[in-house]
């Protein structure tokens, strides 16, 4: 369903038009983080819900992961009603870019690094399915 993305090059207005457009939907969807894959963008892009706000993350990478591993039940956008449980590591850090295109790195945990990884599967052509 999904194939590997190519790598954001041009951080301009036309990225974030595309960003804030994904950020509408993923509000608007409820969801917890959204792949450019997801509306048809073959885009290394996610967008990922940080508390009340959406947090932009171009050409993400997991750098670090724990070798602890959580199951839990996954959704996604793309499989509406579908939930299945996934195991996931508990904690990564990540390499990415902003949507000015500054290098950042974020470690997370919990619900956050679930999604993360969610979101950075999709960008390399992973569905949620596959890792049930």
């Amino acid at each position: 369903m999904f194939k590997p993305t190519k790598r954001v090059e041009a951080f301009d207005s036309k990225l974030k038009k595309f960003a804030e457009e994904m950020r509408k939907s993923l509000l608007f969807n409820d969801g917890l983080g959204l792949a450019a894959p997801q509306v048809n963008k073959n885009v290394a892009f996610c967008v990922v819900r940080m508390g009340k706000e959406a947090e932009y993350f171009c050409n993400p990478e997991i750098i670090k992961s724990s070798p602890e591993q959580e199951k839990m039940e996954e959704g996604c956008l793309s499989f509406p009603n579908v939930f299945l449980e996934v195991p996931r590591a508990k904690e990564i850090e990540i390499r990415y870019q902003d949507i000015a295109g500054n290098p950042k790195n974020l470690k997370a945990s919990g619900i956050l690094a679930r999604t993360l990884q969610h979101e950075i599967d999709h960008l390399n052509g992973i569905s949620f399915v596959e890792r049930a």
